[in-house]
C-alpha cells in the first residue's frame, strides 16, 4: 500500500496491507511527507499533529476540514457556517454562546434517557439471536439522541439520517464530492431552513429553541451560524458515534478475552471506549491549511498548502504510547490520545460521544455478552476521513425483552 492509497482512500482500512503498519512507515520515514499527485502534507507523529491541533494561527481550519472540501477563502459557503471551520477569535465567540447551552451537566441529566433509548433498540433484537450492529442499533440510536437534544420530531428522524448517512459518501478515487453526498447535504440544510421559522414562532424545548434565545456579551448566533451549528451537530454526532459503537464491537469480538472482561466487569465500558477511540477513531484525519511557512523535519510547509493531520497515525505513536502502541488494550488508560482533538477546536461533543460509547458497550456486554460478528459479512462504510462499518452481522444467545 502506498501514502496515497492510505491516506486518501475510502476503502484504505480494507486493503491487505495493514493501514497502521503503513502509518508507523510514514511516522519513521516520512513524518511531513509530501503528496506530489493531490497536493498535500501529511503530519503522521503525535507530536505534530497535537501542535499543529494547538497552533490554529498557522494551521487553519477555514479552509475545510476535509481534504475533498478544500478551498481558499471564507469559511461560510452554501448559506452556513460552521463552528468546526472557524479559527478564534471567531470561533471562541461562537463557542463561547453554544457552550452556555450544550453543558456537561445537561448531558448528565440526559444519561437516563439516553440509556432508555438504547434499550429499546436491543428489545427490538434481543429474541431473534442475530442482528446487524448498524442497521438495527449503532445508527438509529445516536440520531435519536441527537434528536432527543434538539427536539426534533419522531417522524423526521428517519429523513435526517438518511441526509446525514448520503453526506459522508466518497467514490473510490475521485477527489470531487459526488452529487449523491451534495443531495444529501442540501436536502439537511433545507430542513433546518424551514425549521427554523416555525421555532421561532412556536418555541419547543431543544438547544435550537435555547440557542435562538441566547445571548452572550451582546452577541446572539447568526442565522447562517445557527444553520451550520445544526447541521454539524447531526453530522458529527450521528456518523462518529454510529462508527465508534460498530468498530468498538468489531474489535473487541476480535480480542475475545477483553470482551469477557466487559461482560463480568461493566465498570471496564468507559476505559474500553478510550481504548477503541484510541486505537481504531472512526476520524482518521482532519484537514487544515497554512497560514504561513514552516520548516518542518527538513521540508518546507509554504502558506496555502493543504496538511492532513493523521489522528490515525498519532494514536499510534510509540513515542506517545509506548511499545505496545500497536495493541488493543482496554486497560491502557490513555489519557492524552486526539481522537477528539486537542486544544481550542476539542470536539464540542466529546462528553456525549463518551456517555453514548458507554452506554453502548454496557447494555451489550450486559444482555448479549456472547455476541460474535460474522467477519465474512461485515461491509466498510465508504468515505474519505471517516472509517467504519455500514453492515456488521452478529449473532448471540436470544434472551428477553424488558419491557
Amino acid at each position: 500500500m502506498t501514502a496515497t492509497e492510505l491516506v486518501y482512500n475510502p476503502y484504505a482500512f480494507d486493503l491487505h496491507d495493514d493501514p497502521y503498519e503503513t502509518y508507523r512507515r510514514l511516522r519513521e520515514e516520512a513524518p511531513a511527507y509530501w503528496n506530489p499527485e493531490l497536493s498535500f502534507w501529511v503530519l503522521s507523529r503525535f507530536e505534530d499533529v497535537q501542535n499543529a491541533f494547538r497552533d490554529f494561527e498557522t494551521f487553519s481550519s477555514t479552509g475545510g476540514v476535509a481534504l475533498e472540501s478544500r478551498r481558499r477563502g471564507s469559511n461560510q459557503r452554501a448559506g452556513f457556517q460552521q463552528l468546526i471551520e472557524m479559527d478564534p477569535p471567531d470561533h471562541t465567540s461562537f463557542r463561547k454562546l453554544v457552550n452556555r447551552i450544550f453543558t456537561g451537566r445537561r448531558i448528565a441529566q440526559m444519561e437516563e434517557e439516553i440509556r432508555n433509548i438504547f434499550t429499546q433498540y436491543l428489545d427490538q433484537i434481543i429474541e431473534k439471536g442475530a442482528a446487524d450492529l448498524v442497521n438495527d442499533l449503532s445508527s438509529p440510536f445516536p440520531m435519536d439522541v441527537i434528536s432527543a437534544f434538539l427536539d426534533i420530531p419522531e417522524q423526521d428522524r428517519t429523513e435526517l439520517r438518511s441526509h446525514s448517512d448520503k453526506i459522508l459518501i466518497r467514490e473510490d478515487g475521485k477527489m470531487e464530492i459526488p452529487q449523491e453526498a451534495a443531495e444529501g447535504m442540501f436536502a439537511m440544510l433545507q430542513y433546518f431552513i424551514d425549521d427554523l421559522p416555525k421555532r421561532k414562532k412556536s418555541p419547543r424545548k431543544g438547544i435550537i429553541d435555547d440557542l435562538l434565545a441566547l445571548e452572550v456579551d451582546g452577541r446572539s448566533l447568526t442565522e447562517e451560524e445557527l444553520l451550520g451549528f445544526c447541521i454539524l451537530f447531526v453530522i458529527a454526532g450521528h456518523e462518529t458515534t454510529t462508527k465508534m459503537i460498530a468498530n468498538a464491537i468489531e474489535l473487541l469480538s476480535r480480542h475475545p478475552e477483553q470482551q469477557n472482561e466487559i461482560a463480568q466487569d461493566l465498570t471496564l465500558a468507559p476505559s474500553a471506549v478510550e481504548e477503541v477511540v484510541r486505537y481504531h477513531n472512526s476520524t482518521q484525519y482532519m484537514h487544515r491549511t497554512m497560514t504561513t511557512d514552516m520548516n518542518l523535519h527538513g521540508n518546507t510547509l509554504k502558506k496555502g498548502d493543504s496538511v492532513l493531520l493523521l489522528i490515525g497515525a498519532a494514536n499510534h505513536d510509540e513515542r506517545e504510547f509506548g511499545p505496545t502502541a500497536g495493541q488493543f488494550n482496554i486497560h491502557r488508560n490513555a489519557d492524552r490520545h486526539l481522537a477528539f482533538g486537542y486544544g481550542a477546536h476539542f470536539c464540542l461533543g466529546a462528553a456525549l460521544a463518551r456517555m453514548e460509547g458507554k452506554i453502548a458497550i454496557e447494555e451489550i456486554h450486559r444482555r448479549l455478552p456472547d455476541y460474535e460478528v460474522n467477519h465474512d459479512e461485515k461491509v466498510r462504510f465508504h468515505s474519505s476521513n471517516v472509517t467504519g462499518w455500514t453492515k456488521l452481522p452478529i449473532t448471540f444467545t436470544p434472551g428477553k425483552r424488558t419491557t
